[in-house]
């Protein structure tokens, strides 16, 4: 069988849709199903091979692209997901963008007026936003809708499938043992949407406690070290494995997600998760430690950071017990199966 995935931005942006989309691909491809990816130019980055991701499966970018399959599955995008429709095959709109489903996300991202969320969610995502009515009409010309469990509620539509993400668990595993040196890290855009600016003032306030912890970040400038937060630059994905393995704890405070897959990349490792309490981290099944504020994410961390070097064996079990979590449901060997369901139900209605 053909699926078409039909993304709203290029794969070289490399955020977490475009993650998630090659990673269905080549899962699929290992399904034994022949998967393509079809993109928009929207977001491209130079210097990023999209070819080393995807292995065989064909990639073409375009504002129009033509793709001869037996069923699409289109990451859905207000309006400009009408000219991805020239497809000719039954669709499945997908709901990955957050700011589709306002009401699943912090409050605080939708106050003020345009400027104000153009400055905080930037122009896509201010977009996203202001359009996320349209939704519940263009919906009606996909044959179905996938949306994550947690979320299937916020969506309205005669044929919706509850799908969660997936993850290697063979690749995503601990790989390093836990120094003595407690390490937090975060991995993300630096922006306010990811909470990045609640990460500096935890680190901030864990100094003033008189925390011995290093603060580490994915992005910015290699070496540079600001607010206590020692920056990584970019972090291959090779490298990123081990950096996930040797952290402690991983704050993961963004205002906005649908499922966050540093979640599972970081509890697959054997890394235990402070995040934002958001209706959209509230998972079944995961061991996330959930935190409203700044002094909320700090009380987490202080207790983490006490029960590694008090009691190092229920720290350690708390890194199992994550791990073991994503393993039972998350793992690709347990979800893909039921992509590959959806899309052999979905391509047999009438495009």
């Amino acid at each position: 069988m053909r699926v078409a995935l039909v993304h709203n931005h290029s794969l070289t942006y490399m955020g977490g849709g475009e993650t998630f989309i090659a990673r269905l691909a080549s899962a699929l491809s290992r399904q034994g199903l022949r998967a393509s990816v079809y993109s928009l130019p929207i977001g491209r980055r130079g210097g990023v091979e999209v070819k080393g991701l995807l292995g065989p499966v064909d990639y073409r970018e375009g504002l129009l692209p033509e793709a001869d399959a037996d069923v699409a599955y289109v990451t859905y995008f207000p309006m400009a997901s009408l000219a991805l429709l020239r497809v000719r095959a039954p669709k499945v709109a997908a709901i990955h963008s957050p700011l589709l489903l306002p009401e699943a996300q912090d409050q605080e991202l939708f106050r003020g007026g345009p400027v104000a969320l153009l400055n905080r969610l930037g122009a896509w995502g201010a977009y996203s936003y202001y359009l996320h009515r349209v939704a519940r009409l263009e919906l009606r010309r996909f044959k179905a809708v996938h949306a994550y469990p947690h979320l299937v509620n916020l969506v309205r539509h005669r044929r919706v499938y509850a799908l969660p993400p997936f993850i290697d668990v063979n690749r995503w595993r601990p790989t390093r043992e836990k120094d003595e040196e407690f390490r937090v890290l975060f991995v993300g855009r630096r922006a306010y949407e990811k909470g990045f600016n609640v990460f500096t003032a935890v680190a901030r306030e864990a100094r003033r406690l008189g925390l011995k912890a290093m603060f580490l970040a994915t992005g910015g400038r290699e070496g540079e070290v600001i607010d206590g937060v020692e920056s990584l630059g970019f972090v291959p994905e090779d490298e990123l494995v081990n950096l996930y393995s040797s952290a402690h704890a991983v704050i993961y405070p963004t205002r906005a997600d649908t499922f966050g897959l540093v979640i599972l990349e970081a509890l697959a490792s054997g890394t235990p998760v402070i995040a934002s309490d958001i209706p959209s981290h509230r998972l079944p099944g995961l061991p996330l430690l959930l935190a409203r504020s700044v002094d909320g994410a700090l009380r987490q961390l202080v207790e983490l950071y006490n029960m590694f070097y008090n009691d190092r064996e229920r720290y350690l079990e708390l890194c199992r017990r994550s791990r073991d979590a994503v393993v039972r449901d998350y793992s690709e060997e347990v979800v893909v199966p039921q992509y590959v369901r959806m899309f052999k139900e979905v391509a047999g209605l009438s495009p």
